[in-house]
Formats: C-alpha cells, structure tokens, sequence
C-alpha cells in the first residue's frame, strides 16, 4: 500500500446490539468509517477485515467466555483506534475500550474481566491476527460469506431461534399472538429506500392510507439474503427475521414480492424503544 494518508484518530461504538450481532454490526460499522480509505485503495479491505477480526475475538473471549453473555443479551461497545499512515495499519487503542452489558453485571466485574483478558489474551490475539487475509478472503469477510468463529457462535441454530433486541422479550409464534395476524395485514407496500454499505437495501413499510408503520433491511447472507423487519403499530413493536426467497434486484424492481414474504412471516413482539433504536441504527447504514 504505497498511497499516503494522514493520520486518522476515530471512536468506533456500536451502538446497543443484541450480542448475538455484535461481531457484524462491529465490522460493518469500522468499514463504514473507513470506506473512503477502501475506496482509494482496495488492498485496505484486507487490513479492515483483520482490524475487525482481531477486537471481534477479544470480545468474544470476554462477553461470552468470561461473562457467560446470550446472544440475546444487550451490549453496546467503544473503543478508539488509529489508522498508522506509514504502513495503512489500523492500531486499537485497548486502554480506550468501554463495554457496557445490559445483564445487570455491575460495572466492577465487566472491567475485572475487560483487564484479565486484556492481560492474558491481547498479545496472544494480536499475533494471531497479525497478518491480514488475501484481497479475496477480505472481500468475502466484509460480505458475510465467510463467517468467522463469533459469528458462527451467533448464528447457531437460527433455523430454529429469532433472535430479539433483549433477553426478556418471549419468542411468540403466529398462532400463539392474537393481533400479530392483524399486524401482517397492516402490511399492503413495501418500497425501496436506499442501499447499504454492504451491498443490501432499505425497503420503507406503508399500511393502506401509505402511512410508514416500519421498515426491512435486505442483507447478504452466506451465499443468499436475510430479511429483518421492523413493524410499528399502536404503540407496540413486532420484528420478522426470515430467509429471503429472491435476489436484491428482484424485490428492488417488484417489491410486492418482499411484501408478500413479510405477510407470512412469523412475527415477536419486541419494545417500542428497541424497534426505534435498530429502525434508527438502519437508516444509518444507506449510503
């Protein structure tokens, strides 16, 4: 990477995330701040890529080996870095990195533990992670294909589980939820947006007076698409997360398609509060 740069000093925070995410919306959201730097040169996908992988792995060590964290547990992570303009590296700075974890763990014990495994493992973790993958395995990491072990962690058994925004929202089938039926059929368009960073789309929800009740976000995953929707309606939330039945350019030019996916989905109620928050964290990604 001969191209110079200046220096770059920057806070990544991911905002609350259920933890069950926390590794995506982290490298998701360093690449956002960093796309400019990609954009002038690609070889820096691949220094993104490992940057992300190497806090991705201390913090699973920390919120999941020594705190014992669900993926359906709340976190929310900061931590400064600086991008070093003699060698396009991307430098932590680890004295810098706060995690807040809503499982009522007193403060004392999340820091005890940030500094054990800081301690035990940083060094371990950074020679691990010392080299960057090739521009091809880069490329695949920031698109979701190939998953890495947190990421793996977060995905297990989704066949059979939808993760929630917090732990203590109940996991309610359609049959189970009376109204949930009448929540789909407040669902008559769904319309294109804008487009993600990582290659996905924004689609606005409408009930029948075009009023918006919601959004989906339309993301790449392993080889297919994942579709998360938000659905607002008399001061209650539901969220849908299914596998998508089409390709992005086939519900970005028939979008009665996604329409028609989201009114047959299995919904869960989920706090008004959450739903505002993740619906906020996704516009932020349209480029």
């Amino acid at each position: 990477m001969s191209e110079e740069i200046g220096k770059i000093e920057n806070e990544l925070s991911t905002g609350l995330v259920i933890a069950g995410a926390y590794a995506n919306k982290l490298r998701r959201t360093l690449f956002a701040q960093l796309k400019d730097l990609v954009k002038k040169n690609k070889e820096f996908a691949r220094e993104v890529a490992r940057a992300s992988a190497e806090i991705n792995r201390l913090l699973y060590i920390i919120l999941v080996e020594n705190l014992g964290c669900d993926k359906g547990d709340v976190v929310r992570v900061r931590v400064k870095y600086v991008v070093d303009p003699s060698e396009w590296r991307i430098k932590w700075d680890y004295d810098t990195l706060r995690i807040e974890y809503f499982k009522r763990q007193p403060d004392e014990k999340v820091l005890e533990v940030v500094k054990k495994v800081l301690k035990e493992k940083l060094a371990e973790i950074q020679e691990q992670y010392r080299e960057a993958p090739t521009r091809e395995e880069a490329e695949k990491i920031l698109r979701g294909e190939i998953k890495t072990p947190e990421e793996e962690w977060a995905e297990e058994k989704e066949e059979k589980t939808l993760e929630v925004m917090g732990s203590t929202q109940p996991i309610v089938e359609k049959a189970e939820k009376p109204g949930v039926v009448d929540v789909r059929n407040e669902i008559v368009t769904v319309d294109p947006i804008g487009e993600t960073l990582m290659g996905g789309a924004i689609f606005r929800i409408a009930n029948d007076k075009g009023e918006n009740i919601g959004i989906a976000s339309l993301e790449p995953h392993a080889g297919g698409w994942i579709i998360d929707a938000i659905i607002i309606k008399e001061g209650k939330a539901y969220r849908a997360h299914l596998k998508a039945q089409h390709n992005k350019e086939e519900y970005m030019s028939k979008p009665d398609l996604l329409a028609e996916e989201l009114r047959k989905a299995s919904l869960i109620e989920i706090s008004k509060k959450d739903a505002e928050s993740i619906i906020k964290a996704k516009m932020e990604e349209i480029t």
